[in-house]
């Protein structure tokens, strides 16, 4: 640094540091939000099991539909286990949850 200021120098280390830092810091971001999102459908989908489980139980029903963030989620029941189907970006989804838990 000079007296008048800020050299070129310093100026464009400055720019290529911060530079750095975010073009690493932006996938990591994506993929954070990419990851949370996916954690996001897997919860509803179990929230759906359980409402499922909850009127399986009470009104002996085999298969019927959640709405959840105006995204449906389908749910049947076999006998042994709910599978709850629902899309993603990736295509179809299915989470079956039997009478372990499991």
């Amino acid at each position: 640094m000079n007296t008048k200021g800020i050299a070129f120098a310093e100026t464009l280390l400055t720019i290529v540091i911060v530079m750095i830092i975010t073009g690493s810091l932006a996938p990591l971001t994506y993929h954070l939000k990419e990851t949370l999102h996916t954690q996001k459908l897997q919860l509803h989908a179990s929230e759906t099991a359980l409402e499922a489980a909850k009127m399986i139980k009470a009104h002996a029903i085999s298969s019927g539909t959640n709405s959840i963030e105006q995204k449906e989620y389908h749910w049947t029941y076999d006998g042994e286990e709910i599978c709850v189907r629902y899309n993603t970006e990736n295509g179809e989804q299915v989470k079956c949850i039997n009478r372990n838990g499991v």
